[in-house]
């Protein structure tokens, strides 16, 4: 089995630009339940990826020590290049499930972006993408 037949394809993901700022990732993680937002170029060209966890580590500082107006503006001047994850370890499509698993263990991430050869992203496979297929069994 390929990633190809078990990733979340581009159409259904939502991405967000380098210069973003982070109040617009907040009703991304908050309403679309996404953990990972890839990060794009105008060209669809992967530069990066932020998590629910890098963006709250992000507030973190500030929600300990600020009232609401506070972290209102922190998010909106703060920048999705200032938080996301670059480079990123990523996979094609032809990328075996089996390695694909074995990347998320061995660099300790939740979710691989399956780019082509030019960089742009494909899709999305997340563990518990792997994990589906994992238990999927074939129809007899």
């Amino acid at each position: 089995m390929s990633i190809a037949q078990i990733m979340t394809h581009r159409s259904k993901l939502i991405t967000t630009m380098a210069d973003a700022s982070l109040a617009s990732l907040r009703d991304v993680f908050a309403r679309a339940r996404f953990q990972h937002v890839p990060v794009v170029d105008h060209t669809n060209r992967l530069v990066g990826i932020v998590s629910v966890k890098d963006y709250f580590r992000e507030l973190s500082p500030v929600m300990d020590a600020a009232s609401d107006p506070a972290i209102g503006l922190f998010i909106r001047s703060r920048k999705v290049h200032q938080v996301m994850v670059s480079p990123v370890i990523t996979i094609s499509e032809t990328t075996g499930v089996k390695q694909a698993a074995a990347l998320l263990l061995q660099h300790n991430i939740s979710c691989l972006p399956v780019i082509d050869e030019y960089k742009h992203l494909l899709g999305l496979v997340s563990w518990k993408d792997i994990l589906r297929a994992a238990l999927h069994k074939p129809a007899s």
